[in-house]
C-alpha cells in the first residue's frame, strides 16, 4: 500500500511538472539608451538629454499541434513592452518630464526617436507620437493615440 502512494505521487508529481512545462518559457529583456537633442526655443539651440530606459515581456506558446512532441514549432505572439522615458533639460528644469510607454510589439515593428525643431518624435511600427518640449505629447492621428498608451508626470525640479 505505501509503495502505491509512493508511486501515485509520483506520477501526479511528473503530470504537474509536464503541464508547467507546457505553459511555455517566458524572457525578459531590459535596456537603457541616453541620446542628446537639440531643440530651437527663440532662435537659440537648447539641448536636452532623453534617457529610454526598455523592458519587455515575452511569452513563449507553441503550436497545438506539437503537443507532446520533442521539436516544437514556436508561435509568435506580441511582445508587451514598456519604456520609461525620461527628459531632462538643464537650462529650463520646468521642462524636465517622465512618459510611460506602452505597447504590443509585433516581429517587424521598430522603436525609432528622432529629433525635431520642437522636441523629439517616437515612431512604432508606422505610428507616431510627438513630444513638444514644454507643451507635451501630441498625436497627429487619433489611431496612433489608440495604439499607445501613455501616462505623462512633471520631472522634479
Amino acid at each position: 500500500m505505501k509503495n502505491l502512494k509512493q508511486i501515485a505521487s509520483m506520477i501526479v508529481l511528473l503530470a504537474m511538472i509536464q503541464a508547467h512545462a507546457q505553459n511555455g518559457p517566458t524572457g525578459i529583456l531590459n535596456s537603457t539608451t541616453t541620446n542628446t537633442f537639440n531643440y530651437i526655443k527663440e532662435g537659440v539651440e537648447m539641448p536636452y538629454s532623453v534617457t529610454v530606459q526598455e523592458s519587455r515581456n515575452y511569452k513563449t506558446m507553441f503550436a497545438l499541434a506539437d503537443m507532446g512532441k520533442v521539436d516544437k514549432d514556436r508561435i509568435n505572439t506580441p511582445v508587451k513592452v514598456s519604456k520609461l522615458i525620461t527628459v531632462t533639460n538643464n537650462a529650463n528644469p520646468r521642462d524636465n518630464s517622465v512618459i510611460a510607454l506602452r505597447y504590443d510589439k509585433q516581429v517587424a515593428d521598430t522603436f525609432k526617436l528622432v529629433s525635431t525643431e520642437k522636441g523629439f518624435a517616437i515612431s512604432v511600427a508606422n505610428r507616431t507620437m510627438d513630444y513638444i518640449m514644454g507643451k507635451g505629447i501630441q498625436f497627429a492621428n487619433t489611431a496612433d493615440r489608440e495604439f499607445f498608451m501613455v501616462d505623462e508626470f512633471d520631472g522634479m525640479e
